[in-house]
């Protein structure tokens, strides 16, 4: 599946998108670990890496995650393999301040294990309709942890094609640029 675009950016970058149709074929091991890895590896402010993961790959971890998404959420996420809970740490470790950079490294974490999952021939979903607040209070650093995302990670299933070539257009660089008052 290609987008039909003429610039010279990366296959994965071209070609990465969300799914909610993923086949039941497992993710290996080996690929998860390595996905995982991809997004340790992105960028953060002062290196301080505040992205957290909780992974998830046994049926009842997935109903456990289930209980705090929206409905329609619920509907198509057991089809994935693997969810991840994309988290970051609030608290900057080298001053003990708020992380105000939690949320964007956290964020861009996500964009390489998308498309380390991409260049490895599996699809993502990040699902953000979930109750963050009752969740947060689930793990162990509680107030210092904020909830960002839900990914959900797996081979494209049947009729992955055809979404994919319903979805729709990305917008221009034009239109995405900010511009000063005048």
């Amino acid at each position: 599946m290609k987008r039909k675009l003429e610039a010279d950016i990366m296959p994965e970058i071209k070609e990465r998108h969300s799914t909610t149709v993923f086949s039941s074929e497992p993710v290996d091991a080996k690929d998860l670990e390595e996905i995982l890895l991809a997004g340790t590896l992105a960028p953060s402010a002062y290196n301080g890496q505040p992205w957290r993961f909780y992974v998830v790959t046994e049926q009842a971890e997935k109903e456990w995650l289930a209980e705090y998404m929206l409905p329609a959420e619920k509907e198509w996420i057991f089809d994935a393999p693997v969810l991840i809970l994309l988290a970051g740490y609030l608290e900057d470790e080298h001053n003990g301040l708020y992380n105000y950079w939690a949320m964007f490294d956290s964020g861009c974490a996500w964009g390489y294990m998308s498309l380390e999952a991409q260049r490895r021939g599996y699809v993502t979903h990040c699902v953000g309709s979930f109750d963050r607040v009752d969740l947060r209070s689930m793990f162990q650093l509680g107030e210092k942890l904020d909830l960002y995302g839900i990914i959900a990670l797996g081979r494209p299933g049947k009729t992955e094609k055809a979404l994919f070539e319903k979805s729709p257009q990305r917008k221009s660089v034009n239109a995405v640029m900010l511009r000063r008052k005048e």
